[in-house]
């Protein structure tokens, strides 16, 4: 038999000192009811709190206010006469004893001094515990379990039954009796076996063969025997609901499932109105006041078409002074709430990444309504879905960061501890994504060059958006006339959005807005200036109409009269005519271009057409002149450029001629094209070939896949070759081989002119995944490449929804959870949250149960 070792009096000092510690813990969080076995490894839990001094969390968001009630109808509830009782004591103070009760089933964690309800929650756990999940120790020796030590052979050697009893424990690395665990402390004689300590039996130098006698020896003892039958006993009671305490555990059931069904419902309510964007509460915390908030708003709606909902909230009404109830309506259930799913979607976020592998991080900045600069860091990756048997590119949200140091250094840090914290090695990052800022895109000390020194492999690839806003945000500068004329355009906003009165008046003349200027906003140029380009004539009259009815100042009737002789002119409209076509193209390439589901090479490809289509109007100045010229007779102006243009041109003298001077007249309409058309139309074409030169050498690096089936077998070595260079932790020389395979037989097997992502799912689909291996990888990296930061915009689009003017004090915690759940509502919409409402719903259930019979 397996003897434990006799304790000295200093264990059992040591041990006593312990229990007594145990016992004056106790107060828990409500996530520590919704922990699973599985995030014991990615989540620490909260650390126990004294049950005499149990704090909750911070309030902070949204409208403060406290509850003032009368007559006992405020949802915090009361106790002992006080009133707006806060349910934290019930809810989150879980004070059993001093124990945290965990659905965990490694028997290493179960505390010395075990309750009726530590085995209760132990052996449900353990009978609804999936038969894969049974983790088997190995030996000192490095040898797997036995068979022959899993069962117990009959006396004719041919049947065998299976040993229930002998559990594995990971923490403490040792062999357990689960019944004789359980149980032993309550028999007048207990087993004396290892295998019932509290240690348990130590695997460190155990060996299977000398353990072949014990195991019969310790079954067949009296003490376990009854341990054993109790445990079976108990297993009935729970799982079957039979038993002496049948009809409490039916009771329990029947609370269980009416309990799930409630905090169903108040999930459901929770995660509809994160994912709009809406405030969760208001000025009071009381039922039927209109201004209790959203939260309670909408389950008041709710409960009346559901009954169940309906009969709880009734209870809450009708709630007496003194008594407690569970109703978890409280701001800090609310806060639990969407903090745990929250978790959970980030959970599911990092197991996608994980399972993709390769990734690449964005990140921005912006300053929120608290001018507290929030720093927004995104993933992108290529997932495969199972719902389309595809390969998908995907960008996700990870977390708002409030940081407002600036330096790139100091930035390259944020983002390293960001993916540290969220467990994301930075060793499989592929790609770099920011605007185009010194600090961020550096060749030197930017953000790009600090994760470069850490990650070689972290490809920067500048934002196309913001550098495509760039090339025309210096086009507007290339000669007075241009800046003028969008001076003008700037100042026709700011006249008729000064008064109601002229706004009114423009509005009923065009039937549109008009929209200002931006250097950093992309699509702001062609918003501001189509509206007067294609309501020309009605601007006109609008600007008429201001001048003769309103009461202006002399500073406005000035600035009116001035912009009405500018429109009116045909430098003006020339401008308009050319201008509208000029940004009419950037913005249908930078609409495309913003997508998150695009690659660098539908960026490129874009970026070529633009350049083909700015060289195509460059050449067109005739036919542009020509409508403009048409566009001018329709309003009664003069197709003549200002004599401003015109100048005297110098003609050179040869030697034979006379030295009297001869001079060449340049007509107005030649010295506007040379010198303002011109101007602008090459500084588009030379920022569009120097701003994106990096997308084009990254297109270039990789041009082996995007390529393929068109290179000849003498330049496979030599766009095959680098690629393996730089990716030595990816791909070997096989690479190259699979690259002349693919090319020999593309045009036979593939559809013409796919893109990176259509060839990896089109060799996906032919499940050619095992000959083309190394080439799906290189599809994915470069997939992975980011396009833009566009997606930092988006969610910076939903801060301003969510951190308002009335959410200004918002915890910074809180404004992640919200975030996740609202810029990931698609992804929330495909996720179980039951499996959290099931546990919640089950620890619960005894509590709900007998606390309302009283």
């Amino acid at each position: 038999m397996l003897r434990s070792k006799i304790k000295s009096g200093f264990q059992k000092r040591k041990e006593r000192k312990e229990r007594e510690e145990r016992r004056k813990k106790g107060c828990i969080s409500v996530s520590k009811f919704f922990t699973k076995k599985a995030d014991l490894t990615t989540e620490e839990s909260p650390a126990p709190q004294s049950p005499h001094n149990c704090t909750p969390p911070c309030p902070s968001e949204e409208e403060p206010g406290p509850s003032q009630v009368e007559g006992g109808r405020s949802v915090e509830g009361m106790v002992e006469g006080k009133e707006s009782y806060s349910d934290d004591e019930d809810e989150r103070c879980m004070v059993e004893e001093g124990r945290s009760h965990r659905q965990d089933v490694d028997p290493g964690l179960l505390p010395a001094d075990l309750t009726d309800r530590d085995r209760e929650a132990f052996v449900r756990a353990l009978s609804t515990r999936d038969a894969d999940d049974v983790l088997l120790p190995q030996d000192s020796e490095g040898k797997p379990f036995p068979e022959y030590l899993l069962y117990s052979k009959a006396a004719n050697g041919r049947e065998k039954v299976k040993r229930d009893w002998v559990t594995y424990s990971k923490s403490s690395n040792a062999l357990y009796c689960i019944p004789c665990v359980l149980f032993s402390h309550l028999q007048k004689r207990p087993s004396l076996s290892a295998l019932n300590s509290q240690k348990g039996y130590n695997m460190s130098d155990v060996k299977w063969r000398r353990m072949y006698d014990k195991f019969p020896v310790h079954e067949k003892n009296t003490a376990h025997r009854d341990c054993y039958l109790k445990w079976k006993n108990l297993q009935q009671s729970v799982m079957a609901v039979s038993g002496i305490d049948s009809q409490l555990q039916k009771q329990i059931q029947t609370e269980t499932e009416k309990n799930r069904a409630l905090l169903q419902r108040i999930l459901d309510v929770t995660l509809h109105l994160a994912s709009r964007n809406l405030p969760f509460r208001g000025k009071t915390k009381d039922l039927d006041d209109t201004h209790n908030g959203n939260f309670l708003g909408t389950l008041e709606l709710l409960s009346h078409y559901d009954p169940l909902l309906n009969e709880h909230l009734q209870k809450v009404r009708d709630k007496k002074k003194g008594t407690r109830l569970t109703h978890y309506l409280s701001s800090d259930i609310q806060n639990e709430f969407i903090d745990l799913c929250g978790r959970r979607i980030l959970r599911t976020i990092l197991k996608e990444r994980e399972d993709a592998i390769y990734f690449s991080v964005i990140c921005d900045a912006t300053p929120d309504i608290s001018h507290t600069e929030q720093n927004v860091v995104l993933i992108r990756y290529v997932r495969y879905s199972k719902e389309t048997d595809n390969w998908e590119i995907t960008e996700r949200f990870l977390e708002f960061k409030d940081f407002h140091k600036k330096t790139g250094s100091e930035i390259a840090e944020m983002v390293e501890n960001v993916l540290d914290d969220k467990g994301i090695d930075i060793g499989d990052c592929r790609g770099q994504g920011y605007d185009n800022g010194a600090n961020m895109s550096g060749r030197v000390k930017g953000v790009q060059a600090q994760i470069l020194k850490k990650n070689p492999l972290a490809t920067f690839s500048p934002c196309a958006s913001h550098t495509l806003n760039l090339v025309g945000v210096h086009a507007a500068q290339t000669s007075p006339e241009v800046a003028t004329f969008f001076g003008c355009i700037n100042r026709l906003y700011s006249l008729f959005s000064a008064s109601p009165e002229r706004w009114a008046i423009y509005k009923e003349k065009t039937g549109c807005s008009l929209h200002r200027l931006s250097d950093t906003r992309w699509s702001s140029r062609i918003m501001a200036v189509k509206p007067v380009a294609q309501h020309l004539p009605s601007v006109i009259e609008a600007l008429d109409r201001i001048l003769t009815t309103c009461s202006l100042t002399n500073e406005a009737r000035s600035e009116a009269s001035g912009l009405k002789n500018y429109f009116m002119s045909f430098n003006a409209i020339v401008l308009l005519t050319v201008w509208l076509k000029v940004l009419q193209c950037i913005d249908d390439r930078n609409v495309v271009i913003q997508s998150g589901k695009i690659s660098i090479d539908t960026e490129a490809s874009n970026i070529n057409a633009l350049t083909k289509e700015m060289l195509a109007l460059r050449d067109g100045w005739e036919s542009l002149l020509s409508e403009a010229t048409l566009i001018a007779t329709q309003i009664d102006v003069a197709p003549q450029f200002s004599k401003e243009h015109s100048r005297q041109k110098k003609r050179k003298r040869f030697h034979d001629e006379t030295s009297q001077e001869e001079t060449a007249h340049d007509s107005a309409a030649t010295v506007f094209r040379n010198t303002v058309f011109f101007t602008a139309m090459d500084s588009i074409i030379s920022n569009l070939d120097t701003r994106f030169r990096t997308t084009a050498e990254i297109v270039e690096e990789f041009s082996a896949v995007l390529k393929v089936g068109q290179i000849s077998d003498d330049k496979v070595p030599s766009v095959c070759q680098p690629l393996i260079k730089k990716y030595s932790r990816d791909l070997t020389s096989e690479f190259e081989n699979e690259i002349r395979h693919l090319n020999a037989v593309y045009a036979a097997t593939f559809p013409p002119n796919l893109s990176p992502l259509g060839l990896l799912n089109a060799i996906n689909k032919m499940q050619l995944d095992s000959i083309f291996g190394e080439v799906c990888i290189v599809l994915r990296i470069f997939c992975t490449l980011p396009v833009t930061v566009a997606g930092g915009e988006r969610a910076f689009s939903k801060l301003k929804l969510i951190k308002n003017y009335l959410r200004s004090t918002m915890s910074q915690d809180r404004l992640c959870s919200l975030a996740m759940l609202s810029i990931e509502s698609q992804l929330a919409r495909k996720l179980d949250f039951k499996d959290l409402i099931n546990d919640f719903a089950s620890k619960k259930a005894r509590r709900w149960a007998l606390g309302e019979s009283g």
